[in-house]
């Protein structure tokens, strides 16, 4: 199956992304600017390319801050969401799609090829697919080798209770959400947001953003209400450069910008 073409070109990705997504601006013809040698400015957008912890170095809200350890393992999924950003992945409508749940296979899967933070436990796994009806709005050099493409998978935790004027309230956790790589689809969260309520029925939706690459706008746009802005967490890098967390900003290798934590409770 090959990929979108605004992510993936004839060549292998580079290990060095400021040269790479430089020509991939200028490939798109986006104009931009090379503040330093790791910092984009593009559009209303800045992205920062963290090799290291700049000396007394503050992370502020809008920029997207793209660490190097997760270009080296992950750099499609990189690129997919600065496309996303920029506005040049690919489309597709909800509406045509179905939501249904998918076992843990499919899940796992999914998101260790599409988000950056991988799969990790959930209770309720649910997928959006496009039937093979609707392979025509995909790309032509996009080759699906299935009756359905699956386009994005949201997961969930289990039920947990606690009263709220008396009564016993459900209060779900979203865990991941994430759309196929070099794709959006236009209504896709809300539409498995949606399919989720109605079978679970919950009292509330408690949700983490990323904070080094949203502020969580669009959430709000949905009805999240944002309760809080967690703190930055340390981590230093195994062997394998996966991220192990540590308490001391000291050792720290990565201090990442923390998150926002969005509760959505009214349906």
């Amino acid at each position: 199956m090959k990929k979108c073409k605004g992510i993936q070109t004839e060549r292998m990705i580079s290990g060095d992304f400021v040269s790479y997504f430089s020509a991939f601006l200028t490939h798109n013809k986006i104009e931009f600017q090379l503040r330093d040698s790791c910092v984009f400015e593009s559009g209303k957008i800045e992205v920062k390319y963290l090799e290291t912890i700049p000396e007394d170095y503050k992370f502020i809200e809008k920029p997207i801050n793209v660490w190097k350890d997760q270009w080296f393992k992950y750099p499609e999924i990189v690129l997919s969401r600065l496309s996303s950003v920029l506005g040049l992945n690919q489309k597709l409508p909800a509406r045509v799609c179905n939501v249904r749940r998918v076992n843990q296979h499919i899940a796992e899967d999914f998101l260790n090829q599409n988000h950056l933070q991988q799969s990790i436990g959930a209770k309720l796994k649910y997928g959006l697919y496009l039937p093979k009806a609707y392979f025509r709005l995909l790309p032509e050099e996009f080759k699906p080798d299935s009756d359905e493409l699956l386009l994005a998978v949201m997961t969930f935790s289990g039920a947990k209770k606690y009263y709220l004027e008396e009564k016993i309230v459900l209060s779900f956790e979203l865990i991941r959400f994430a759309n196929l790589n070099g794709f959006n689809v236009v209504g896709g969260f809300s539409k498995m947001l949606g399919y989720f309520v109605k079978e679970k029925t919950p009292g509330n939706i408690m949700t983490y953003i990323d904070a080094d690459w949203s502020d969580g706008e669009n959430f709000s746009k949905l009805g999240f209400e944002l309760v809080e802005k967690t703190s930055p967490l340390y981590f230093v890098l195994d062997e394998n450069k996966n991220r192990i967390k540590v308490r001391d900003r000291v050792e720290a290798e990565i201090i990442n910008s923390g998150s926002y934590k969005y509760i959505l409770s009214e349906f």
